[in-house]
């Protein structure tokens, strides 16, 4: 893919048929991606390497930073800081060909949302990548629960591209745009 050229992917899934409840649609759409990005990759020479990006099995749970974070509001600098990244591992980082502290455009079958790339704090493998609880990780999870009525917070592949150019958006912004409600802005969030 081209620079500024983001993954089509995620509009695979707008053809998709709800009326047909034989199948549940996340599931189909879920493994849709996930196959869709193996076998690009496969045809680009590598196993995880899709375009100038990376398919990495992500991991959502809470964390004590996000915890005490969670303390100081979720329109907090603090949290902000706490919630808005992913950790790789540094083979990731190598493969992305990007240093610690760039952002990154991470895309689910779910959605995408920009965050900053740090070295794991945590025991992380290449290709497992760990995004603490919060509204960013929220809009990557897929909904489907497996009957469980919890969504599946863990090992659900996304693609990892370079965006160093792209802003991290503030939970409330990011949360209008994605509702499809109107932004007007807010000093007190801003």
């Amino acid at each position: 893919m081209a620079e500024g050229e983001y993954s089509p992917l995620p509009n695979l899934f707008q053809k998709e048929n709800f009326g047909d409840w034989s199948k549940p649609h996340l599931v189909g759409g879920t493994t849709e991606y996930s196959s869709a990005l193996k076998l690009q990759a496969m045809k680009e020479g590598g196993l995880r390497k899709y375009g100038n990006g990376i398919i990495v099995s992500v991991v959502t749970c809470t964390e004590i930073k996000q915890g005490v974070a969670i303390e100081t509001g979720k329109t907090s600098q603090k949290y902000f800081d706490a919630c808005s990244l992913i950790e790789l591992h540094e083979e990731d980082f190598k493969a992305l060909g990007i240093n610690q502290n760039t952002n990154v455009r991470v895309t689910s079958a779910a959605g995408s949302v920009i965050l900053k790339a740090v070295t794991a704090t945590q025991s992380l493998y290449p290709g497992l990548g760990h995004i603490p609880m919060g509204p960013w990780a929220n809009i990557l999870v897929p909904s489907y629960t497996y009957s469980t009525g919890e969504p599946c917070f863990c090992g659900f592949d996304c693609l990892i591209e370079p965006a160093p150019q792209e802003k991290i958006e503030k939970a409330v912004k990011m949360m209008h745009d994605k509702c499809g409600l109107k932004y007007v802005g807010d000093p007190h969030y801003d």
